[in-house]
């Protein structure tokens, strides 16, 4: 016997499951995909750099990072990096939809950096529940102020780390959903 919503998840999954035929949604996913493996990449890169794989000498990207913190970071970031792609992907698709390849890669060049900016949302929102929640007393606008500072500084940090894997990636992304679409229909 079937629970009554089985059905309603049927038609939930069908339109917004992975092998839904909206392109929409579906850019959504490759831009999920997108940051992952920003995230991953990220993550091996330092531990090449770490364990001598590759010398770099000194580095501003990784002249201080404890490798621990670093899997610690990128693995927190997630969870705001793939709301975020995936929210920007959909957003951007249903706005702009891509046509050629070349329009795909610039597209995903925009798509990589506007994550981060979309990803400020969500972080500051966290921030400030977090500040509320906290034993110290202090005025709304205070905790707000803290907040939008501190989830700025999050957010620039995550960039200025990260951007160098984000926007190829984010270029790539879109050349091969681009590609790949158009070879589906």
């Amino acid at each position: 016997m079937q629970s009554p919503n089985s059905n309603l998840l049927r038609a939930v999954y069908s339109q917004y499951g992975p092998t839904t035929d909206r392109n929409d949604i579906v850019a959504g996913y490759a831009a999920v995909i997108g940051a992952i493996s920003v995230s991953a990449l990220y993550i091996t890169s330092v531990w090449l750099v770490e364990s001598g794989v590759f010398d770099l000498n000194w580095s501003p990207y990784f002249a201080a990072l404890e490798f621990n913190w670093v899997v610690y970071s990128a693995t927190l970031g997630l969870a705001f990096a793939v709301p975020a792609a995936f929210f920007v992907g959909a957003v951007g698709w249903r706005i702009f939809p891509t046509q050629t390849t070349f329009s795909g890669a610039l597209k995903g060049t925009i798509g990589a950096v506007a994550t981060y900016l979309v990803a400020f949302v969500p972080i500051a929102a966290v921030v400030f529940v977090l500040e509320i929640a906290s034993s110290e007393p202090a005025g709304v606008g205070i905790v707000l102020a803290n907040a939008l500072e501190l989830s700025g500084i999050f957010v620039a940090v995550g960039f200025i780390l990260t951007w160098w894997l984000a926007i190829p990636v984010g270029c790539l992304v879109g050349v091969v959903y681009t590609a790949r679409r158009q070879t589906a229909t």
